[in-house]
C-alpha cells in the first residue's frame, strides 16, 4: 500500500508539474505524414500547430520523441530559434507573443520514431499505426510519438491529418474521412478530420492494405 502511495504520488507531481509548465493552449493540429521507410522504420513530416498564447512569453515548449526537428516557421510571429533536449522542443521567439494571441507554428522533422512494448509507432511488415498510450512511458501519453505537441491528457484540440502512402496502400486516422486524391506519383493522400476537441493521445493513424467494407446503418433521423 505505501509503494502504491508513493507511486501514485509521484505519478501526479510528475503530471502537474506538466501542467504548471503550459503557457499555450493548443486549438489545432494538422499533421502531414509524408513518407514512410518500412525498411528504416522511419517517416518523414510536417505539422502545423496553432495555439493561444496564455500568458506572455518569448519561448514555448512542445514535445516530440526521438525525432529530429529540420525547422520551425512561423507567419505570426518571428522565430528565432529552437532546440531539442530529450522530449522537449523548445521555440524561442525575436519578441514575446502577447496573450491571447493565436500563433500557427511550421514544424518539419523526421527520423526513426519510438515504440515500447505497448504504444509509440508500431512497424509491422508492410503495416505501421501508432498506440496513443504508453504502460511505461510516464506520463503515459505518446502523441509525442509521432508529432509535435502540448502532449497532456488535459489539452485538447483538434485535428486534420494527411497521410501519403503508395498503393495500394490505404491510410485509416480517427475522425471522419474528408477526401483521398491521386498524386500522379503512385502514392494517394488520405485527408481525415477530427473536429471534436480531443486529447493528443485519441488521435490516430494505421497505414497498410486494408481492405474497405461499407454498410448502411438505418438510423433514427437518418441513414449513416
Amino acid at each position: 500500500m505505501r509503494y502504491t502511495f508513493i507511486f501514485l504520488t509521484s505519478f501526479l507531481l510528475i503530471f502537474c508539474k506538466q501542467l504548471q509548465a503550459q503557457n499555450i493552449d493548443a486549438k489545432h493540429y494538422e499533421i502531414h505524414l509524408n513518407h514512410f521507410d518500412f525498411t528504416e522504420k522511419t517517416i518523414e513530416a510536417e505539422t502545423f500547430v496553432t495555439f493561444e498564447v496564455l500568458e506572455q512569453t518569448q519561448s514555448v515548449v512542445l514535445e516530440l520523441k526521438s525525432l529530429e526537428v529540420s525547422s520551425v516557421t512561423s507567419t505570426d510571429a518571428d522565430v528565432s530559434g529552437f532546440s531539442q533536449e530529450n522530449d522537449n522542443l523548445v521555440i524561442n521567439f525575436s519578441a514575446p507573443l502577447d496573450l491571447g494571441s493565436e500563433i500557427t507554428l511550421d514544424i518539419v522533422y523526421g527520423g526513426r520514431t519510438f515504440n515500447e512494448s505497448w504504444g509509440g509507432v508500431h512497424w509491422n511488415g508492410e503495416y505501421v499505426y501508432n498506440l496513443g498510450v504508453g504502460i511505461n512511458t510516464v506520463p503515459h501519453n505518446l502523441g509525442k510519438a509521432w508529432f509535435p505537441c502540448v502532449d497532456d491528457f488535459e489539452d485538447k484540440a483538434n485535428y486534420d491529418v494527411f497521410v501519403t502512402v503508395a498503393e495500394p496502400k490505404k491510410a485509416v486516422c480517427g475522425g471522419n474521412l474528408v477526401e483521398t486524391f491521386d498524386n500522379g506519383d503512385g502514392t494517394a493522400t488520405w485527408h481525415w478530420s477530427e473536429e471534436q476537441p480531443i486529447s493528443t493521445y485519441h488521435i490516430s493513424f494505421a497505414v497498410g492494405e486494408y481492405e474497405l467494407w461499407e454498410d448502411t446503418y438505418q438510423g433514427l433521423e437518418r441513414d449513416i
